[in-house]
């Protein structure tokens, strides 16, 4: 067993080398090129990086050639363990076809389009540092989704390495995994070698060679770095995650000696929004909610029941919140409902302010959701114009713009990160209004109007069901995605179901129903949905809900106390405790998929509706 444990790690070892090989399979290389720089294209240069007038030639010349807004410039010599940490972000062979693919490179220098470069508020400097390269490399992806790229130059020359602490910041900046770039992939393949070399000597040996072989191998034929740094490559290989915790450690300590040298107060912002925050909830949260009411909003009947009571179980603000269902129709809802002060108060710092880059990292992960949304519509459709409602920063008009090049995408939202999907150019027009206002100057302009996962967050449904079925021309087809509280899911994880997140969905639409009321609207539906609309990850959700039960990030502003060392330490100790239960959740999940992707049971449902044209009055009169 000893020995199959060495050659298991040993194979391992080896195929990831083989693998992050094959990540730089495609990665071009530029052409030398006597054509003179175009005057479009500006660079961003990262302070001791040498890009002289024949490499900026030579990066023009195939940017050019290939259509590209975005080139990041990767030198010849750059150091092995930043070709490994290139390998590792970036495969090259679907980077550019990837319009979600996160902005990643080398972090030497980059060529951009100066019509980005304007759109994205980005200077063209020559000092930057290569952590803040790699910051406006994620950005600047953003900009030109399809048109962005890497290529080795030649005549480049690569900044003096940073040494590990750097490497660490820029894994963390380019992947916003932190636990994962700084320590339990290095610390867990030091204690395989080491495991190897104790269970096997001759195994575990191999498997220390093709550990301190790896950066060669990977490198070998694209780079050509030093041998001493070759060298010096494998002697820190070899020590691992140590040399990561020691040189991030000794990062820190310099990082805050400067700050206290300097004067600076870097929480000024932090404490000032703590302070709005605590002053919001010393008035009572109990002002942020309506009157309880006793009949269902959807059909009147007084038969309710209740279903959950929970918390603010994402970002653990305050209050507590019941969700009632009615016996008659199965709504569920929100009882009492969100005031506006609440609306206000629990949305706030979720989709943008402090939870911004994290929302964003969950609306990017994978694009599959988008794009089987996109291919909803029956074939005899064939929509020109597309309005998505409730469109967040614009993901889905990002993904179905490049599945149906001939239509326009425009979209709703209140809040900011609608008006960035248009300074990105991933929506057309952006709405920055509630959609039942629009309804005058969005009336039979579109042909589509989608809502995806909307619906449950309005105070109103009707309202907004209303405005569709007005603003559609004939022919026009509505859809719609909600959850679906009537599955298994709700029942099984109760106040812990991904589908609830309290206090923002208000309602909770049975299909029946929401189907009866489009029908009532004009709108013959065509197509429900559920097995394909069911999204994977009810247990992993629960188990990070858990983890925030345990111990939210102790810096969010509306708690009940100070991030001290002990706060801290119990985050940690959280976070430590629930990270085994995550794949064993994703395993209950699949466990589970078979179940729920048959019937009614999935944990969200689609439907999609047509508006039927008016019946013409000679019609109507031979009815009657």
């Amino acid at each position: 067993m000893r020995r199959l444990f060495a050659m298991t790690t040993c194979a391992l070892v080896v195929a990831n080398g083989v693998r992050l090989r094959g990540r730089l399979k495609e990665l071009a290389r530029a052409a030398e090129s006597n054509d003179p720089v175009d005057a479009a294209h500006a660079f961003l240069v990262v302070d001791g990086v040498g890009l002289p007038e024949d490499a900026r030639r030579a990066a023009s010349a195939h940017a050019r050639r290939h259509g590209l807004d975005v080139l990041d410039l990767v030198p010849e010599d750059l150091v092995s363990e930043r070709v490994l940490d290139l390998a590792r972000l970036v495969d090259t062979s679907r980077y550019r076809a990837n319009r979600f693919a996160p902005g990643r490179g080398a972090g030497q220098a980059l060529l951009v389009d100066r019509e980005v470069l304007a759109r994205a508020n980005v200077e063209e400097r020559d000092d930057y540092s290569a952590l803040e390269l790699a910051k406006l490399t994620r950005r600047l992806k953003q900009y030109a989704p399809s048109t962005t790229d890497l290529a080795v130059v030649p005549g480049l020359t690569a900044a003096p390495d940073g040494g590990a602490a750097e490497r660490v910041q820029l894994r963390v900046a380019a992947c916003h995994h932190p636990y994962q770039a700084m320590a339990v992939l290095p610390a867990a393949r030091t204690a395989a070698v080491a495991a190897s070399c104790l269970a096997s000597p001759a195994w575990g040996l191999a498997a220390l060679v093709a550990t301190t072989a790896q950066p060669a191998a990977v490198a070998a034929g694209r780079f050509s770095p030093a041998a001493g740094d070759m060298v010096a490559v494998s002697a820190r290989r070899l020590a691992g995650w140590p040399v990561f915790a020691v040189h991030t450690a000794r990062a820190a300590a310099q990082k805050a000696a400067l700050a206290r040298r300097e004067g600076t107060v870097p929480d000024s912002e932090e404490r000032r929004r703590r302070a709005l925050y605590q002053e919001e909830i010393a008035t009572g949260v109990a002002t942020m909610l309506e009157e309880r009411r006793e009949s269902c909003p959807w059909c009147g009947s007084v038969a309710l029941v209740s279903r959950a009571e929970t918390a603010d179980i994402t970002l653990r603000k305050p209050g507590r919140f019941r969700y009632d269902q009615c016996r008659d129709c199965q709504h569920v809802f929100l009882n009492p409902r969100l005031a506006p002060a609440g609306l206000d108060f629990y949305y706030r710092d979720f989709y943008d302010g402090l939870q911004t880059e994290q929302i964003e990292g969950m609306f990017a992960a994978s694009d599959l959701g988008y794009r089987a949304r996109a291919k909803l519509l029956p074939p005899e459709a064939k929509p020109a114009s597309w309005l998505d409602v409730g469109a967040g920063y614009g993901h889905f008009c990002l993904v179905a713009a490049g599945l149906l090049p001939g239509v326009t995408f425009d979209a709703v939202d209140m809040g900011h990160g609608i008006d960035e999907a248009e300074r990105r150019g991933w929506v057309g027009r952006a709405y920055r209004k509630m959609f039942p206002d629009l309804l005058d100057e969005i009336a039979d302009r579109y042909d589509v109007i989608s809502m995806f996962h909307y619906l449950e967050h309005t105070p109103d449904p009707r309202a907004e069901l209303d405005t569709a079925a007005a603003a559609l021309p004939a022919g026009g087809h509505l859809i719609i995605e909600v959850p679906h509280a009537q599955g298994p899911s709700f029942r099984l994880f109760r106040g812990f179901w991904v589908g609830l997140c309290p206090p923002q969905h208000l309602h909770l639409i049975p299909p029946d129903e929401l189907v009866r009321a489009l029908a009532e609207r004009g709108l013959r539906t065509v197509k429900v949905d559920f097995g394909p609309a069911h999204m994977f990850g009810d247990a992993v959700g629960a188990v990070f809900y858990l983890a925030q039960k345990l111990q939210p990030d102790p810096t969010l502003p509306w708690l009940p106390y100070e991030a001290t060392a002990w706060r801290r330490a119990r985050r940690l100790a959280a976070q430590t405790v629930t990270v085994p239960l995550f794949p064993l959740a994703a395993v209950v999940d699949a466990v589970m998929l078979p179940f729920l992707l048959t019937g009614r049971r999935s944990n969200v449902y689609r439907v999609v509706a047509r508006k039927e044209p008016a019946a013409q009055p000679a019609a109507r009169d031979k009815a009657a």
